[in-house]
């Protein structure tokens, strides 16, 4: 037994039900672009038989014609995105919400570490989206081709040369940290950097350094095993000799970093903050109460992601941006220090 299938209700229906042109009815309905002058009583006319027939405009057909499909992109790259990371979590609350109120929708791309270069670039230039929001190292080799391109492009947390970037004050953070630990009476001062390239990261240590010397402690420089805040030979090392170096405070780029810190010094019963202070960066609540309240920067990711949505679509609609946005931090002394 053979089903009817309902046939899908056609432009040329409605210009037949209207007796106008296929042409009109795409200008009133897709908004296309055309020659032809449309009184208000067509509009209205056309309009009302679409409904009637139950037309619907093809998204695609649309989207060529007006040359824009109300999608932009998020290019990630560093990975893959974990949803139960608090720092992602953060993110992608904040792409969410800024697509909310820009009426967008959002497809998420991330390294492509299987794919081509050439590939990859291809797609995300191809028409699928409007613009990107890009989260990803300056030197990321398809930035650097993204930049060259017309696609509209705005990078966040990491600034990029030459793309209108949002970020958190990272180096006025870093300054009221080193404010703080000079403070409280400190003088040598173990930096714990990150294992990888990230132009925020590279503006905390800068800062940093740059305030303590002016305050006239002595920074110790050592670098993370891994982005989880893995204690490596070197920083062991410091840690040991942190008596004969006078070494009173760590402080690290990123609070997981300083929470791996933390649980290193409690499994070796060295007291916190009194034999060490601990200080990190970030300043996300923790899915579970901490038993320890940290002494942070507080950074809002999800301001940040939300403002770069916001750009991009001013950048899209063609308006003028200034290529570097800066968000506050607020300094969040815990039980640490």
């Amino acid at each position: 037994m053979t089903r009817n299938r309902r046939r899908t209700t056609t432009l040329k229906d409605v210009a037949e039900a209207a007796g106008v042109s296929s042409a009109t009815v795409s200008s009133i309905l897709n908004g296309s672009r055309s020659n032809t002058r449309v009184s208000p009583e067509t509009r209205e006319r056309v309009a009302s038989i679409a409904k009637d027939l139950g037309y619907r405009p093809n998204a695609i057909a649309r989207a060529l014609v007006q040359r824009s499909t109300n999608i932009v992109g998020f290019y990630f790259g560093y990975g893959h995105l974990e949803p139960h990371d608090p720092f992602h979590a953060e993110v992608l609350t904040g792409l969410q919400n800024g697509c909310g109120e820009t009426q967008r929708d959002l497809i998420i791309h991330y390294s492509f570490y299987r794919r081509g270069l050439d590939e990859v670039y291809r797609e995300l230039v191809g028409g699928k989206i409007d613009g990107l929001i890009a989260l990803a190292a300056p030197s990321d080799p398809l930035i650097r081709r993204l930049i060259d391109a017309r696609l509209p492009v705005v990078a966040m947390t990491d600034a990029i040369q030459g793309m209108p970037s949002v970020i958190a004050d990272d180096a006025h953070g870093s300054r009221l940290i080193a404010n703080h630990l000079h403070e409280k009476g400190h003088q040598a001062i173990f930096y714990r950097t990150c294992p990888g390239e990230s132009d925020s990261a590279g503006r905390r240590y800068a800062a940093f350094e740059a305030r303590a010397e002016e305050l006239g402690m002595k920074v110790y420089p050592a670098t993370t095993t891994d982005w989880k805040g893995s204690l490596g030979e070197a920083e062991l090392d410091l840690m040991r000799r942190r008596r004969e170096l006078g070494i009173t405070a760590a402080v690290c780029w990123g609070d997981p970093s300083a929470n791996a810190l933390l649980s290193h010094c409690i499994k070796e019963g060295v007291s916190i903050p009194g034999e060490l202070a601990i200080a990190g960066f970030n300043g996300i609540e923790p899915p579970v109460e901490p038993a320890r309240r940290l002494t942070t920067v507080r950074a809002s990711w999800s301001r940040v992601a939300q403002r770069a949505v916001e750009l991009l679509v001013e950048v899209i609609e063609g308006r003028a941006v200034e290529l570097r946005t800066v968000l506050p931090t607020e300094f969040q002394p815990g039980d640490t220090t």
